[in-house]
């Protein structure tokens, strides 16, 4: 698998494009989450993470916090039974924009 910046760089000769050819390699994080790859997308700040980094870890800290409270109870055969379903379920086929194109 080609980063987006990398596959950018081949197909239009720069890296600035690493957004569109992160859309068109299906790995931005709204797909990914479709996917069942990622469990939830914590926005950044506005400006990006790297412009305000307090606020980013306040974020990060409240999607963190929910996280442990949904598996806090759970004891670890059932923390281990949901690990091993999710790894397994990975490499598994669906397509997501089928739903996009039967509402036509």
């Amino acid at each position: 698998m080609i980063s987006p910046e990398g596959c950018a760089s081949i197909l239009w000769k720069t890296s600035d494009r690493a957004s569109d050819a992160a859309e068109a390699l299906g790995i931005t994080a709204h797909r990914l989450k479709a996917l069942g790859l990622v469990d939830k997308i914590v926005n950044e700040p506005v400006g990006g993470a790297h412009r305000d980094h307090k606020q980013m870890a306040a974020f990060l800290k409240r999607a963190l916090n929910e996280a442990w409270r949904q598996v806090a109870d759970l004891k670890v055969k059932e923390l281990l039974e949901r690990r091993h379903a999710r790894l397994n379920s990975y490499g598994r086929f669906t397509d997501t924009k089928a739903d996009n194109r039967d509402k036509r």
